[in-house]
């Protein structure tokens, strides 16, 4: 293996494997909205249901654990091919004894992204440990706060029977199911009644990567905005036409 193949082979196998966990994600995220493999939770009660499909660790386990599986290979590839590099090194050493540059020094060139991939790694991993269990914490407020107005019980009905999926086109986002009254949002988890809406706007935002748009909701008795991505603004606005119209229907209000 030459000096550039060795440098960048953790680094082409990170890319590769996330490449696979986030699709591989984006898939089981799609089984979830499809109601493909449900019938486990299907029995449950609604607010046992919905924390089941909802909690971050169900979307994003195939993440951690390829983060888990990389920061592995990553260690045994720095251990093990740092030593036979060093032996390696000390072979030099000894046919060239007045050769300027350290081995130790070559040695930590060669493999200095193997080492700052291992610190990302460990970063991501203790990251995303505190994300999932603040994330859960904001399920099951959400969840409780529905439960206390007895809303669990229909929204399980709408989640069931309806079938308006929306293909937002973010691949790091679920897709979102449109029910008759509510709003289900697989990833990040959402669960909007139309009656909580007050207020629903999109907006255009500007990346390097290209323009992206969200569609902005303002919730009654709520100063918190919930915002949810798309990568057409067509597609944003039929979904906000689509839940102004279902809105109409279900309280008589022409627009909010």
């Amino acid at each position: 293996m030459g000096d550039f193949a060795q440098i960048m082979f953790i680094p082409i196998v990170f890319i590769v494997l996330m490449f696979i966990a986030i699709i591989t994600k984006k898939r089981g995220l799609e089984k979830i909205v499809f109601l493909e493999n449900n019938d486990k939770f299907e029995d449950l009660n609604p607010r046992d249901f919905f924390y089941n499909i909802l909690k971050m660790e169900r979307g994003s386990k195939i993440i951690y654990w390829t983060e888990i599986i990389l920061l592995i290979v990553d260690t045994a590839y720095i251990l093990v091919g740092g030593y036979f590099q060093y032996l390696k090194e000390m072979e030099f050493l000894k046919e060239f004894p007045d050769f300027p540059i350290s081995p130790v020094s070559s040695l930590f060139v060669k493999f200095f992204i193997p080492i700052f991939m291992w610190f990302i790694l460990v970063f991501l991993l203790v990251f995303a440990y505190f994300m999932q269990k603040k994330e859960n914490k904001r399920i099951t407020k959400m969840l409780d706060d529905l439960d206390n107005h007895n809303l669990l019980t229909y929204a399980k009905e709408d989640f069931f029977k309806s079938d308006r999926i929306v293909d937002t086109g973010i691949i790091a986002q679920s897709d979102l199911k449109l029910g008759d009254d509510y709003l289900f949002c697989v990833y990040p988890a959402y669960i909007i009644p139309y009656s909580w809406i007050s207020d629903i706007k999109v907006d255009k935002i500007y990346s390097r990567g290209g323009n992206y748009y969200s569609l902005n909701f303002t919730l009654k008795n709520s100063s918190n905005f919930i915002k949810i991505f798309f990568s057409k603004e067509s597609v944003a606005e039929k979904v906000r036409e689509i839940i102004l119209k279902d809105k109409q229907e279900l309280y008589g209000r022409d627009g909010f």
